[in-house]
């Protein structure tokens, strides 16, 4: 069996923690701050189930372990735990370079890719009303996650994207609101609209929140939570935020199982498909490159309708 191929090797866990200390360090010289942060947040997760784990001996079923891990207690998504397995097959080679194994079991271990065929969970229109009507105008907790989850919905960028902004970013706050992404957040610097429901909820919020003078070079979306106040939101941070907005929403605890932040941005795809919106035009916006992903959302225009979302059409107002 493969297995047998790989002889047990274990570190103990200050010495782990210092070989991925010095493996970010490298990563930070040569990759994007994004892709830095990206490795840095996926190398934590790693370090900690190995401390709990205890057991952990760098052998392929201790990767399957793993990602068993990051399926079943983490709740990740598929292009989650294939991100957090990328980084650990770098860290792994890593350490067959500098000697500390002889060879990179991880890179047997892969995420199982959901097929092209498979729906994408979108909301319906009396989910969206029921997920925004939770949020208080009058709290900064209401403004910033109205203004979070219409930004997700409005603009369809993915979690890290969107956390990844700074203050700067955002050229305007009015009707037409352009936010620019970095080339280290997008591959190359592009720019995406938002519509006025998005716009207005961003510009209540940073308002309320800079009521004087913005701060440029602050993180677009802050942290509010007692440990990392002010700081950037993390995306465990935004997803805590999502479950808890769900939980108080009334929404049902099956629907809730399956809808998740990315739901937003699949919400937004169903939308542009019943405006009218041809592949073209959604692979543009959406910033997707395969056809195939795209034209899913062509497919469920029947579905879209019959969840309500016609009467969402004045959330991406700009797709007419």
């Amino acid at each position: 069996m493969i297995n047998d191929m790989y002889q047990p090797v274990t570190l103990r866990n200050a010495v782990l923690a210092e070989h991925i200390s010095v493996f970010e360090s490298h990563i930070r010289k040569s990759a994007s701050p994004h892709t830095a942060d990206t490795y840095s947040r996926s190398l934590r997760c790693f370090l900690s189930f190995v401390i709990q784990d205890r057991k952990f001996k760098f052998r392929i079923k201790d990767f399957e372990r793993y990602k068993s891990h990051l399926i079943e207690t983490k709740k990740l998504q598929s292009p989650s735990i294939s991100t957090y397995l990328t980084s650990l097959r770098r860290f792994s080679q890593y350490l067959v370079e500098v000697k500390v194994l002889p060879r990179n079991p991880a890179k047997h271990v892969h995420a199982q890719k959901n097929p092209i065929s498979t729906i994408p969970s979108f909301f319906n229109f009396h989910e969206l009303l029921m997920l925004f009507d939770t949020m208080d105008m009058q709290s900064m907790h209401g403004l910033r996650d109205k203004a979070l989850f219409s930004f997700m919905l409005g603009s369809m960028l993915k979690e890290q994207e969107l956390l990844s902004l700074t203050i700067a970013d955002t050229q305007t706050l009015s009707m037409n609101s352009v936010i620019k992404l970095p080339e280290a957040i997008s591959e190359k610097q592009c720019e995406v609209k938002l519509p006025h429901f998005a716009s207005e909820a961003l510009s209540s919020y940073l308002h309320e929140r800079f009521p004087e003078v913005m701060i440029q070079d602050a993180p677009l979306f802050h942290s509010l939570s007692n440990r990392s106040l002010g700081c950037r939101m993390s995306v465990r941070g935004l997803r805590d935020a999502f479950q808890k907005r769900m939980k108080k929403s009334g929404i049902s605890p099956d629907r809730q199982k399956v809808l998740s932040p990315y739901s937003l941005r699949h919400t937004a795809g169903c939308i542009m498909a019943l405006a009218g919106q041809d592949l073209e035009e959604i692979m543009q916006r959406m910033r997707i490159v395969s056809p195939s992903i795209a034209q899913r959302y062509l497919n469920l225009t029947h579905q879209a309708h019959e969840a309500g979302l016609h009467q969402a059409l004045h959330m991406l107002e700009f797709v007419h």
